[in-house]
């Protein structure tokens, strides 16, 4: 099978093999615009017949029967969620209303009853009946329906916690960055770049900003759980109407994928999963195409990325005037995501190599199987395609190291929730504008089944103060070796935060602080008892409810003493609340099942 990977090999083993490095570096790391590399790659890859095989995946009835056979036998053996993944692929690959679809939702019904989702089960039994279901299958499926009527006042009725006012952000909103509060702000330098930095005192406890994606992607192993626009995890999801990939929560959702990014995404979507393009790699082709949708033509779309690089040295990076006098870095409009870093100049010969390997089979694609080049001036081809290029590689540099993951975690059947589990990935322009420290003052999170990510102080931050939180990696987790290895690996820079000049701790190691008063230390250890720290770890609500708001006024009173070990319990104990009140997901949402992108006949 051809990966993307293989792909790479075959380019960069062609240029060396035949002497041609120089020719390809001097190219590559030319200051050439951006499309001039991917075109050159392009003509390469053409010229030696490395690009992919087309790969077309139609709904099948004998597909779907085989998956439904897999996930009758992990039923069987009460693997509830191997099973429901096998049934969302059997209703993927069946011929819509068909009896194939009919008996994959028949029996993901089952799956429902026996995890006692009865409203789920009742749900896709009702879409059952109103398509022309077998006799044989309804008589099944009356008695399951009459089942579940009598269970439902039984079901788990739990009304979910409304912890939105944690997640609001409570002062004014900062005029140019409406995502953020007003106590932040931008700035930039040389050695920081543009970072974020307190505009007055901000307490533990704080939400610094609330900002919705620009676009986001679900990851591969959560594709037969989540809507695949919204990214909610929905019991009761539906297929595309014409490809075997991806799912929807409803009706809109479904309808606004298609008009953002999947009419161009739906007839290559079975050639970019087969190529095994990472969540990455398709986040920079779906912004790509939903840079164009959020234009009325190609020549709006150009004029925007002609304004946004001609603010590109000024106080305005990506910024839009949303009217006269008014300009603004948001989400909503491309420029912000347009604006973001690449490190570039950071960059060798064969990383360059790669992304415009990865851009050039993108561009192939979009050229031969869809209609995304359709121009309302036909003799402007030639600049949109090149504008296509020049953007495919310029996003395969920026979501590297911009994108964020949008996560969760799992809740383990004794009660715990270590686990993460992540879900997608998205661009967040101004959360993108956040250095990192091994030793972060804030913190992400998004609520369950949103794509929306709040960013919170976990520790108190004075005026002037940069924002800074982490890029995975943390000296209570990892040691400092590790750490910058991995950091100048994937984001090119060396780390040089207080934990990493001082080389703080890892948390097997950390002390308690000899310095603490000792009234402090006794209120600590009243507070933070063993059992209110199990109680947080398995995921307790009411205690996190009550202890949240006294465990960020510690946090006020312990910074001086970091690090050390009543810091690093009081800092976990708080991030512990706000993944409670974030939500977490049942075991089982984890256990992925081996499935193929072209099946097997």
């Amino acid at each position: 099978m051809t990966t993307i990977m293989a792909c790479y090999s075959i380019v960069t083993e062609k240029v060396i093999n035949d002497d041609n490095l120089a020719d390809a570096t001097l190219k590559l790391m030319s200051t050439t615009p951006l499309y001039e590399k991917v075109m050159y790659v392009y003509d390469l890859m053409e010229s030696i017949q490395a690009f992919p095989p087309i790969r077309e995946v139609k709904k099948n009835s004998k597909v779907s029967d085989d998956y439904r056979i897999k996930g009758n036998i992990c039923l069987q053996n009460k693997k509830h969620y191997e099973a429901w993944q096998y049934y969302n692929l059997s209703l993927l690959h069946a011929p819509l209303e068909s009896k194939s679809y009919i008996l994959a939702l028949a029996n993901r019904s089952a799956v429902f009853c026996a995890l006692k989702k009865y409203k789920s089960c009742l749900q896709d039994i009702e879409v059952i009946f109103s398509i022309n279901c077998p006799k044989e299958v309804k008589e099944i499926l009356i008695n399951r329906k009459l089942l579940c009527q009598k269970m439902l006042p039984l079901e788990n009725q739990y009304k979910e916690e409304d912890y939105s006012h944690i997640f609001r952000l409570l002062c004014q909103r900062n005029t140019r960055y409406p995502c953020a509060s007003e106590k932040v702000h931008v700035e930039c330098s040389k050695e920081m770049g543009r970072h974020l930095v307190a505009s007055e005192d901000i307490k533990a406890g704080e939400v610094l900003i609330t900002e919705k994606p620009y676009c986001k992607i679900v990851l591969r192993n959560q594709r037969l759980f989540c809507c695949s626009y919204c990214l909610a995890t929905a019991d009761n999801i539906s297929p595309c109407d014409y490809c075997c990939f991806d799912l929807y929560c409803s009706r809109e959702c479904k309808t606004a994928a298609w008009d953002a990014f999947h009419s161009v995404e739906c007839p290559i979507t079975a050639s970019l999963v087969d190529l095994q393009f990472n969540n990455i790699e398709l986040l920079a082709l779906r912004t790509v195409i939903k840079a164009r949708t959020d234009h009325k033509d190609w020549g709006s779309l150009i004029k925007t990325i002609e304004d946004t690089e001609a603010l590109t040295d000024t106080k305005l990076r990506g910024h839009v005037e949303v009217e006269p006098g008014k300009w603004v870095y948001d989400a909503k409009h491309y420029a912000s995501v347009h604006a973001l870093c690449t490190n570039i100049e950071k960059r060798d010969v064969l990383d360059m190599m790669d992304k415009c390997v990865t851009a050039a089979v993108f561009l192939y694609m979009l050229t031969n199987m869809t209609t995304f080049f359709k121009s309302e001036d036909m003799q402007n081809i030639d600049k949109v395609r090149q504008t296509v290029a020049e953007l495919l590689c310029l996003h395969c540099m920026t979501s590297p190291t911009n994108a964020h993951t949008i996560d969760t975690y799992i809740q383990t059947r004794d009660g715990y929730f270590e686990e993460e589990l992540r879900i997608g990935s998205a661009f967040f322009p101004v959360l993108s504008l956040c250095n990192h420290s091994c030793s972060q003052n804030v913190t992400r999170y998004n609520r369950l089944s949103s794509g929306e990510i709040t960013l919170l102080a976990v520790r108190p931050i004075k005026k002037g103060e940069q924002l800074f939180d982490t890029y995975g990696f943390h000296h209570a987790v990892d040691s400092r070796t590790s750490r910058q290895a991995t950091l100048l690996n994937q984001y090119m820079f060396t780390c040089n935060c207080a934990a990493c000049v001082n080389d703080w701790p890892h948390f097997t190691r950390l002390k308690p602080s000899k310095n603490i008063p000792k009234p402090l230390l006794k209120y600590k250890k009243l507070l933070l008892s063993k059992e209110t720290m199990r109680k947080l770890e398995k995921g307790d609500k009411k205690t996190a409810s009550a202890f949240y708001k006294m465990i960020c006024d510690l946090a006020e009173l312990l910074e001086q003493y970091a690090p050390s070990l009543e810091f690093d319990d009081c800092q976990e104990c708080t991030k512990h609340c706000l993944s409670i009140f974030n939500g977490f997901m049942p075991e089982g949402y984890n256990k992925e099942i081996q499935w193929d992108a072209v099946p097997s006949m």
